[in-house]
């Protein structure tokens, strides 16, 4: 009988306002051209192409520098934690403004 390996599966990624979270948290961390890199994809919507064309380089080096970069701010929220913290304060932050609102207070 073949021996079989079991993989732990690659965690979903994460999507596009969770990497953009992800980036306003810890993209000081970023080196100069890792953070250009990653505000032109994620604030401006660029493509990998267009990412290459404007740091002259190839279409996988763009994408492997923001490959690298989100990946170094994916764990650096593992470790710290700081971006879901945040939007735990924000859930908590909208339920007490909709209580605010039901009781007929005039909330932000």
């Amino acid at each position: 009988m073949p021996l079989t390996r079991f993989r732990t599966p690659a965690p979903a990624a994460p999507d596009h306002a969770a990497r953009q979270r992800l980036f306003d948290v810890y993209g000081g961390v970023l080196t100069d051209h890792q953070r250009e890199a990653c505000r032109l994809h994620l604030d401006e919507d660029w493509s990998i192409t267009e990412l290459a064309e404007h740091l002259s380089c190839t279409r996988s080096g763009a994408h492997d520098l923001v490959r690298r970069a989100l990946a170094q701010l994916e764990n650096l929220e593992v470790r710290l934690g700081l971006a879901a913290e945040l939007d735990r304060r924000d859930r908590v932050e909208a339920g007490l403004r909709e209580q605010v609102h039901a009781l007929g207070g005039r909330g932000a």
